[in-house]
């Protein structure tokens, strides 16, 4: 137990450090940082502005536990129960899957296209998760009439939850829906789509990095080769668009020219485009309604 000795906050971080070295931890300066930050209440420019502040037994003990947790591969989002999303803070919990810095991108090419439109827009966030992507749009294109729609209740609890604690409550619709299932008063009225739906192929959910494994399989697994949700709303999806509408997917590493394929044969969309990520990786498809 550390918790016996006296830390300034400059030792917790070095310990802390030294600590996630020895785990599953790409980062473990950042990540130190964030355990120590979030315990004390500090910024990351204000931990070393208060390096040499003594900490009291409770927060070196919050510590020591987030540290231990970390190190069975628990991800920092569920330990600390919050993550960043753009200009959002959301509440993250076990049975959700975590917003990822890639999704950010999906929203870029979301707020782009609404901005180009203008106007009054209405948008679904298929699949939303903690409600980053519907939250983040209200947010920045308050022009938006914006519906998060998740098979999950627990998904649709946090997206609600988060709504809340951005002062966004009243700025979503929230609907509870295996894809489109629940969504026939939306037929023909949708500007856009967004989805980052499950595109993991089952068989490769049990080789996952120990931390993904601690996410839902509800949000990973896309089936037999891990395109089974993209068929579904490649058929399904041009009910709901207005003609002129937008279709946005995230797509899985060596998916995007397969997904874009299944729009083509559809014969709904047109103008079909491949956006790659911060690390050149085809991630986004756009497509538009015919």
């Amino acid at each position: 137990m550390i918790a016996e000795r006296t830390f300034t906050i400059f030792e917790i971080l070095k310990w802390a450090t030294l600590e996630l070295e020895g785990g599953p931890v790409l980062s473990p300066d950042v990540e130190a940082e964030r355990i120590v930050g979030d315990t004390v209440g500090l910024s990351r420019a204000d931990l070393y502005l208060n390096k040499e502040r003594i900490l009291c037994e409770a927060e070196v003990k919050l510590i020591e536990e987030a540290v231990k947790e970390r190190l069975t591969g628990r991800p920092l989002q569920y330990i600390l129960g919050r993550s960043q999303f753009r200009y959002l803070g959301l509440v993250c919990q076990e049975g959700v899957l975590i917003p990822r810095p890639e999704t950010e991108l999906l929203v870029d090419e979301a707020l782009a296209k609404l901005k180009s439109l203008g106007g009054p827009r209405n948008v679904l966030d298929l699949g939303c998760g903690t409600g980053a992507i519907a939250l983040s749009i209200a947010y920045e294109y308050p022009k938006a009439n914006v519906y998060a729609s998740d098979v999950s209740s627990q998904a649709l609890e946090l997206t609600r939850e988060n709504a809340v604690l951005n002062g966004l409550a009243g700025k979503i619709q929230i609907i509870k829906s295996s894809l489109f299932k629940a969504l026939g008063n939306l037929v023909g009225q949708l500007d856009m789509i967004i989805s980052n739906p499950p595109y993991i192929p089952s068989n490769e959910l049990k080789n996952l990095q120990r931390e993904v494994q601690f996410e839902p399989a509800l949000a990973l697994d896309g089936g037999r080769d891990g395109l089974k949700f993209y068929r579904l709303i490649a058929s399904q999806s041009p009910e709901f668009l207005k003609p002129g509408g937008v279709l946005l997917l995230e797509v899985g590493v060596n998916q995007a020219a397969s997904v874009a394929n299944m729009l083509k044969s559809a014969g709904c969309f047109n103008n079909i485009d491949i956006t790659k990520d911060y690390q050149g990786i085809e991630r986004i498809v756009k497509a538009r309604r015919k």
